[in-house]
């Protein structure tokens, strides 16, 4: 075991030694979100002011082995039903597609390069991925083929020659299934990259690399003469969703179905997800038992910092001159959204619709017999 080593401060009896104590000093200020100095930052800036519509780059996943590289393709181009564009140009139709594809970029090869075996049934997959699954879209009324054109281009400037990858674009007007999800009604592509490239070089997406996609992809628009912003989320007052899209694709199915005709064949199974918040939801309005939620404090947090930021950016605004545009962010620090948790969020669709609320509370046994007072006109008389 080694020896412990004590550390000695040397200093005079009339020294302070190390001083640890903050005496209430001032710690760094918060740094502007935008750079008056920048034509490029300020551009921005005034487009986040003007509420802009936003793009969206999301990685929704990525196949583990040529299988479900294939099955996410045939989603993707509704078995066939929808042209592929590859990175070689070709438009691409029919149901041997995916098969075609999985072959060409020889992901059997890349597998069967690998240690890890393929996980047991109830084991969690830790291979490294064959594919990613990206998607890039726009709000409603975007035209589709500015989407496809600037999602070519993006994937020309960061995967061409290095990276293999196919993209289909999801048009609301000629999607077969673009009533299936709230999703379908906003033009987007789904955009299938190669993980290994032909040199071998893995391609690695971290957070940063998406701020950085999401960037390319707005200027890609604008190039198309469509306006388009990528502001981080929070910069706007808005939460970042903890679920996973597969998550979010279910609920909006469950949506749709009791919105709709309610046929009990295409009834989409339950989720347990959906009904525990649920359960929680109840329980605070009925017995005043809130759920413990270890994100919120981040949230507080994460809004602090962006208030601080904001008046930074106001801040540096009036010295530079600029103090319309510092006027127009004081209007829109005032508008930014209060913040809420996903939970949040959910209680307050319950709290609007109270012929369901009151449903969902009739078919649960109180808790205790008396329900928190500040609640009681939320709840059915007993």
């Amino acid at each position: 075991m080694p020896k412990k080593r004590t550390a000695v401060v040397a200093r005079d009896k009339t020294s302070p030694g190390l001083d640890l104590i903050s005496r209430g000093r001032k710690g760094p200020s918060a740094r502007p979100l935008f750079n008056p100095t920048s034509p490029k930052s300020m551009a921005s800036l005034q487009r986040t002011l003007d509420r802009v519509q936003e793009v969206m780059v999301k990685v929704t996943g990525g196949g583990r082995d040529p299988e479900t590289a294939e099955a996410h393709i045939d989603y993707i181009d509704r078995k066939g039903e929808l042209e592929v564009l590859t990175d070689e140009g070709d438009f691409l139709k029919g149901k041997d597609v995916s098969a075609f594809l999985v072959k060409d970029w020889k992901l059997d090869t890349v597998i069967n390069q690998r240690h890890r075996e393929a996980p047991l049934p109830g084991e969690k997959d830790i291979r490294a991925k064959l594919v990613h699954n990206i998607v890039l879209s726009m709000p409603q009324g975007t035209p589709p083929q500015s989407v496809l054109a600037a999602a070519q281009f993006f994937a020309r400037e960061n995967f061409s020659l290095s990276h293999r990858y196919a993209m289909v674009l999801h048009d609301p007007a000629t999607d077969p299934k673009r009533d299936k999800t709230e999703s379908g009604k906003n033009p987007h592509v789904h955009l299938v990259v190669k993980a290994v490239s032909e040199t071998g070089d893995r391609l690695y997406i971290r957070k940063d690399t998406l701020q950085v996609w999401r960037e390319q992809f707005a200027q890609a628009l604008r190039d198309q003469g469509v306006e388009a912003n990528a502001t981080p989320a929070a910069i706007r007052g808005k939460g970042k969703s903890s679920a996973k899209t597969s998550i979010h694709q279910h609920q909006e199915r469950i949506e749709h179905w009791r919105t709709g005709q309610q046929d009990e064949q295409s009834k989409p199974v339950a989720s347990t997800l959906l009904q525990g918040c649920v359960e929680q939801v109840i329980n605070e309005i009925m017995n005043g038992v809130k759920p413990d939620l270890p994100g919120q404090e981040k949230l507080k947090a994460t809004r602090l910092a962006v208030l601080e930021g904001w008046v930074a950016t106001e801040n540096a605004l009036r010295e530079a001159g600029f103090n319309k545009v510092a006027e127009q962010v004081v209007d829109f620090i005032k508008t930014l959204p209060p913040v809420k948790s996903e939970y949040d969020v959910l209680k307050d669709k319950m709290l609007a619709d109270m012929s369901r609320l009151q449903a969902a509370i009739g078919q649960k046994k109180p808790l205790i017999d008396k329900a928190v007072t500040h609640d009681d006109h939320l709840l059915p008389q007993r």
